[in-house]
């Protein structure tokens, strides 16, 4: 691994359709899995979400490389979206913006991140993992989380889905 940290900083309007095409070439990853190949051809995000949330972009090596969308959503900061370049994964840019996510719960004062993910791919829920998140108890989960995986579960198979979070201040085991 290389010892450069990515540098954080807020995103620039200007460069939303940028991130988009970042997001695109992140969801190559999916064509390795043959079950997940269609994702590879899944729309980039909606502009205005980058607008509605708090948006962080990685640059490594003078490169955009990703970037991570958070709101407020039942006293815990939702990761609405979390992508890194699909050429520059290995190289602690998701790592570096999740630690980022975290941070700013903690000062926010909220009781943690959540997320909904995929259970298999490497990078989805394994990955989160290792990073200390672990699978929302059911009561744990809010009503607009909620709200969020009943609008996945209308076109994804949720058996292939997990709500992850981690309490604020939790460290990896």
């Amino acid at each position: 691994m290389n010892n450069t940290r990515p540098l954080l900083r807020p995103y620039d309007e200007a460069e939303i359709e940028d991130l988009r095409q970042l997001e695109r070439s992140a969801h190559r990853r999916y064509l390795s899995l043959k079950e997940y190949e269609r994702f590879a051809a899944t729309p980039a995000i909606n502009p205005e979400r980058f607008r509605t949330g708090t948006t962080r972009v990685a640059e490594f090596a003078g490169h955009r490389a990703g970037y991570i969308i958070v709101q407020p959503l039942d006293d815990m900061l939702y990761i609405a979206s979390l992508m890194v370049d699909d050429g520059m994964s290995g190289k602690g840019i998701g790592q570096r913006l999740l630690e980022w996510a975290e941070d700013y719960a903690s000062a926010a004062g909220v009781s943690g991140t959540c997320l909904a993910t995929f259970r298999a791919p490497r990078w989805n829920a394994p990955w989160y993992r290792k990073l200390g998140y672990t699978e929302m108890p059911e009561g744990r989960i809010g009503p607009n989380l909620q709200a969020i995986l009943d609008r996945h579960a209308t076109f994804l198979d949720m058996t292939t889905r997990i709500a992850m979070w981690k309490p604020t201040g939790a460290r990896p085991q």
